[in-house]
């Protein structure tokens, strides 16, 4: 397999399920996590190509805060999960005392929940990988920017770049407080993963 692109429709259904499964843990680990009741849509997972994903988000010029999670092993790739700034300043009044505060200098409470957070996101999907694979993965601590979206993707799709010129990404519509927030997800994984996660979810 070449490219991302040229997955069949049942690898494709393969990963939406996984997509689905992702999202469930995800949520629930958030509710508990925030103490706060958590709703999400189903998930929407899509392939973009490298030079489209700027448009696709449209998002350069927007404080984001993104964290960045490198996954070792069997399974080798990178997940970016990114929050704009309303759904970050939701979180952080959720978990935290309500304040006006300044997304570029929080303080180490502030980045520790957020970094936290990212990582439930990012790691239920992992898991859910891993334990339907049954490959064995490790992960990196989590990187953590509060920067425009065209700085915070400059970094991982360059990276990847070497690797292939498709990502995917999946969108979930978070419902707090009465409120409608997105929150995305970006995945690279390498293509011989890729390959050897369609191989095992076919066996």
């Amino acid at each position: 397999m070449e490219n991302y692109l040229a997955l069949d429709d049942i690898a494709k259904d393969i990963l939406k399920e996984l997509g689905n499964i992702g999202t469930g843990n995800a949520v629930a680990s958030l509710s508990m996590m925030m103490e706060h009741p958590l709703e999400v849509g189903v998930p929407t997972l899509r392939f973009v190509k490298y030079q489209d994903i700027f448009d696709e988000l449209d998002i350069q010029e927007e404080l984001q805060a993104g964290i960045l999670i490198q996954v070792f092993g069997e399974l080798k790739g990178m997940f970016l999960f990114l929050m704009d700034e309303a759904f970050t300043r939701a979180v952080m009044d959720a978990m935290l005392e309500e304040k006006e505060r300044d997304l570029t200098a929080l303080d180490e409470m502030e980045l520790s929940v957020l970094s936290e957070l990212g990582n439930i996101m990012c790691g239920s999907y992992i898991r859910a990988l891993s334990q339907v694979t049954g490959m064995e993965t490790d992960v990196s601590v989590p990187d953590m920017c509060i920067d425009m979206g065209g700085a915070i993707l400059g970094v991982p799709l360059a990276r990847h770049l070497q690797v292939s010129d498709d990502v995917l990404l999946i969108e979930n519509v978070f419902r707090m407080g009465g409120h409608a927030y997105v929150g995305r997800i970006l995945f690279w994984p390498e293509m011989t993963a890729m390959t050897a996660i369609l191989d095992k979810l076919r066996e």
